[in-house]
């Protein structure tokens, strides 16, 4: 399966039912793979300018908002005018 294939809820994650220190490992795991079409979705990676908009969008919107501003060539935490108009197109539940 590649990047553009994964679709939610096919694999859906519920974190409210893991433990804390599995949760802490999903983090961390997924910390290794910013900036890589690896990236779930599950640690932050945008700047703190961006955290009202970001912190509530799910898991497959903060992958899609992440591999937008990488195909654009910044990196995720980069904050300016680019990186906060792709946040604004791709970070709602709407973004089709």
């Amino acid at each position: 399966m590649t990047y553009d294939t994964f679709r939610e809820p096919a694999a859906n994650l519920n974190t409210n039912s893991i433990s804390w220190p599995a949760m802490q490992g999903l983090f961390a795991l997924d910390k290794t793979f910013l900036g890589t079409e690896n990236y779930m979705g599950i640690t932050y990676f945008w700047n703190y300018e961006y955290r009202h908009t970001m912190r509530d969008t799910s898991y497959a919107n903060r992958r899609l908002v992440h591999k937008k501003i990488l195909e654009a060539g910044f990196k995720p935490c980069d904050e300016n005018p680019q990186v906060a108009a792709i946040i604004e197109r791709w970070a709602r539940p709407d973004n089709k």
